[in-house]
């Protein structure tokens, strides 16, 4: 029986390098690197499992085609020529999965945030910003501690995400996923925090809401992104020229097109919104880090999820790239 063809097999067979077919380059090489793409399959689970651990190769897996990052992107250009997604001068590369392991044994998970917040760091001391390809939400508590000693300053956050995850503690669990904006909101680094397409019924309770509007938090649910003008209210609540850290849950998209996540909430964000919101952070503040996290291949439905995750990463790619040849120049 033959495979099903794919863009790969039309525009010249096998990827030689890592995702998109950016070159594959190891976490002690970082010389020249701007943005290092990193994969982080666990970093604290529950013990319900690491269900999101095999997501990194599921979104490698799509439009990692020889050459993509140098065709015209008509989503990022539109109708103006480009000569590719990433500007000439901007080198991204692709660092690989780090060796973190899917176990929730607190010993395991102690391992999993060390060698992250390791990794982190010395991608930050090298100049290489950070673009993280998770694992679930657990993932960014330690790579947002590692921001403790960054160059650019403190840093805002914005939190794209059908759920708050302000829960202090979960089962005695204070690092897992539904405690990672909690954990933010302590960390000395961190200053402005800007949740979008928050909805339905997650794990917050009264007190967590609270305890997120008591910090600060400037909430955009979803049905107020839906207003007219929602989407650029809700990112000029970021601090202009502030660096940002983009934390995308892809649960903040509806069900319709992500089916790939555990909390599937009606009423999300569609492709061109969250492109909306990508294209309006990139023009208000600097990226300083970026993290993709929760998707779900088992509960995938015809590879659609990794698909669309592997799309908008793409695009936070090149709206990165283009910030730092702009810089440059």
């Amino acid at each position: 029986m033959s495979k099903t063809a794919s863009m790969g097999d039309l525009f010249g067979g096998e990827t030689v390098g890592g995702w998109l077919n950016l070159p594959r380059v190891e976490p002690d090489a970082l010389a020249g690197v701007d943005i290092g793409v990193i994969g982080i399959g666990s970093a604290t689970p529950y013990p319900v499992g690491s269900y999101c651990h095999d997501a990194p190769d599921a979104i490698r897996t799509e439009r990692s085609w020889p050459a993509i990052l140098d065709h015209h992107d008509f989503d990022l250009f539109d109708i103006t020529p480009s000569s590719g997604v990433i500007p000439a001068g901007v080198r991204a590369a692709d660092l690989g999965n780090l060796d973190v392991v899917a176990d929730a044994a607190p010993e395991i998970t102690a391992g999993n945030r060390r060698l992250i917040r390791e990794t982190i760091t010395t991608m930050l001391d090298a100049g290489t910003t950070p673009f993280v390809l998770g694992g679930d939400d657990s993932v960014p508590v330690p790579v947002l501690e590692s921001y403790c000693g960054f160059a650019g300053g403190p840093i805002s956050i914005l939190q794209i995400d059908a759920h708050i995850d302000w829960r202090d503690e979960v089962g005695g669990e204070t690092q897992g996923l539904s405690s990672n904006m909690r954990r933010a909101s302590e960390m000395a680094h961190v200053g402005n925090i800007v949740q979008l397409a928050a909805r339905g019924i997650g794990s917050a309770r009264k007190q967590d809401v609270e305890a997120a509007l008591d910090y600060g938090v400037a909430f955009h649910t979803m049905r107020r992104l839906r207003a007219p003008g929602g989407i650029e209210r809700a990112v000029a609540d970021l601090p202009e020229g502030v660096p940002v850290y983009v934390a995308l849950d892809v649960d903040s998209l509806d069900p319709a097109v992500m089916p790939a996540v555990i909390g599937a909430a009606q009423g999300g964000l569609d492709y061109w919104q969250m492109m909306e919101i990508f294209e309006a952070i990139a023009a208000r503040a600097p990226i300083c880090g970026f993290n993709m996290v929760e998707l779900m291949p088992s509960r995938d439905v015809n590879g659609q999820g990794a698909l669309m995750a592997s799309r908008l990463g793409l695009s936070m790619l090149g709206l990165m790239a283009r910030q730092i040849a702009r810089n440059a120049s």
